[in-house]
């Protein structure tokens, strides 16, 4: 007999079994320890155990949907940040029932919006996000580049770099009412970091450039005013901070952008050859 249990009912031990056996088969591998799970999908990723929830067969561990809720794109939003069955139960309409409580419990806190992430080339999970009601809107572009493969600029810029806080660059982020960025590259992913790496450059006082990079050498956001573009400062706030982090490589995540994307290829950055679909379903 299939039960259904909320996340805060179970054990950390049984929500890791779930995720290790939905993910068993996935079309790229996901290995970690049960530490490194419950560190990331209970911190940055901004999943809570009231808002999750757990299939069993009798005792034992077979589904899993994880989530979230933030203001995203302007939206009260509640993101599911994990949906996983084992195989064997595939097909029996499980996934469906877990998506149902998610849902539910989306109306309850009143979000105006559901969001997902899902690999482009999961065929399968995608078509049953489409079934549920979700459009994809966005596709999620990765590119990479060892840092000593960026030319370095050929002008001394008249641009003085230094540390600003997180509390100022969440301030000008929040200012860009219609810029559109990933969930797992916005300020409340890394809000509560103390490894992150946050630089401004400054001419005059005025404030030109902002940067941020994790301790992995993610670029989770980059500005630079249009006036100041095509002088190479890009390109510089993107090795101040690699140095500062002390990474050889380099990577970034975003949404299907032409201009931040010849940038990139500019500087040689290589796209990686996985996409993932942003889906929403308006509530």
């Amino acid at each position: 007999m299939i039960t259904y249990k909320t996340c805060t009912d179970v054990t950390i031990n049984e929500i890791f079994q779930a995720f290790s056996l939905g993910f068993s088969d996935y079309i790229l591998p996901l290995t970690m320890s049960q530490d490194a799970f419950e560190a990331r999908f209970f911190g940055p990723e901004g999943n809570a155990l009231n808002l999750s929830f757990m299939a069993f067969d009798q005792n034992h561990p077979i589904g899993l949907i994880l989530s979230g809720i933030r203001v995203f794109d302007g939206l009260a939003t509640m993101r599911c940040g994990t949906l996983c069955l084992s195989p064997d139960y595939r097909g029996q309409g499980i996934s469906q029932k877990l998506f149902d409580m998610h849902k539910s419990t989306a109306l309850t806190f009143q979000c105006k919006q559901l969001f997902l992430e899902v690999i482009k080339d999961n065929h399968r999970a995608v078509k049953f996000y489409e079934n549920c009601g979700y459009k994809h809107v966005y596709t999620l572009k990765y590119y990479s580049s060892m840092i000593q493969t960026i030319a370095s600029p050929t002008d001394t810029l008249p641009y003085i770099v230094k540390q600003v806080t997180f509390d100022k660059l969440e301030s000008f982020r929040k200012s860009l009412l219609d810029c559109h960025i990933s969930w797992q590259s916005d300020t409340p992913y890394y809000a509560s970091s103390t490894h992150e790496s946050l630089l401004g450059a400054y001419h005059a006082d005025r404030q030109v450039a902002l940067i941020a990079m994790s301790s992995q050498g993610k670029i989770n956001f980059l500005w630079v005013h249009p006036t100041c573009r095509h002088q190479g400062l890009g390109r510089s706030m993107i090795q101040k901070a690699a140095q500062a982090q002390n990474v050889e490589k380099v990577t970034i995540c975003l949404p299907s952008n032409a201009s931040l994307e010849d940038f990139l290829r500019k500087l040689g950055f290589q796209k990686e050859p996985i996409e993932q679909c942003e889906m929403y379903l308006p509530l």
